[in-house]
């Protein structure tokens, strides 16, 4: 991975190098990382993303709705942070 001092760049070379069976598409991440750190500036997103990762053992994603799941989990991670 190489490093960046970019949120949206360091989040999209995470998608499309590290994240096992991850269907990365740079038009549609763009997009995609762009909604997700505008919807959510409280939360460190790449961070979320490295812990979904793992919490789902480094396995490859299965084929269907990746980024659903993506955004979810940092959703649940926003309303977990307004939580306490």
């Amino acid at each position: 991975m190489k490093p960046t001092s970019n949120p949206g760049f360091a989040i999209l070379d995470y998608l499309e190098h590290e994240l096992p069976g991850y269907r990365f598409e740079t038009h549609i991440d763009m997009t995609f990382v762009i909604e997700l750190l505008v919807d959510f500036p409280e939360i460190d997103v790449l961070e979320e993303i490295k812990t979904f990762r793992w919490y789902h053992n480094n396995e490859p994603l299965s084929e269907t709705a990746q980024r659903v799941s993506i955004r979810r989990w940092i959703a649940r991670a926003a309303r977990s942070r307004h939580l306490h």
